[in-house]
């Protein structure tokens, strides 16, 4: 018995749309393969999300007049509540994006518009976000060694570069 074409769509068709970007700008292999990263990154947000923040201040540390905590050295920063709270929220927002925006393309864009929309009040720019986008692919990725693949990291890429592009 055949299946009807609205339903189901062939082989090659599934096999093109696997690997075809949608609006979200990932792949469904990009989304898989990212979803169940963070599936692992997100047991533990506050340390993830520390580390990350003070990988960023040490390699950008003209940043650190961005924000309210920055007082002390660099080094001062991994025990600082207050940046601990800020990369609760930044890990908590990235995980929703994740887990929700992906498989919804309508929430993922109305969540980038008002990510934009706070940061422009600071002067927040695409450079910026991209910066810190950049230290969160190298953290993860390295925190992730024994699952990273190709496709990982292009997941990375291209869900990081659509963050940052809601900023044009």
């Amino acid at each position: 018995m055949s299946r009807p074409s609205s339903l189901v769509g062939s082989d090659e068709e599934e096999q093109t749309n696997y690997h075809t970007p949608d609006e979200t700008g990932l792949t469904k292999s990009q989304k898989v393969a990212l979803i169940s990263a963070w599936s692992i990154v997100k047991k533990d947000l506050v340390t993830h999300g520390r580390n990350i923040f003070v990988m960023f201040f040490e390699e950008y540390p003209q940043y650190l007049d961005y924000f309210d905590f920055a007082t002390g050295s660099v080094g001062e920063l991994g025990e600082n509540r207050s940046l601990h709270a800020h990369a609760l929220n930044v890990m908590n927002f990235i995980g929703t994006l994740i887990d929700y925006g992906l498989n919804d393309p309508a929430l993922l864009k109305c969540s980038l518009a008002k990510l934009v929309r706070n940061h422009r009040k600071r002067n927040v720019t695409k450079e910026d976000v991209g910066a810190v986008g950049g230290v969160i692919m190298r953290y993860c990725l390295k925190a992730l060694e024994q699952h990273r693949t190709k496709t990982l990291e292009e997941a990375f890429g291209a869900f990081l570069g659509t963050v940052a592009a809601a900023f044009e």
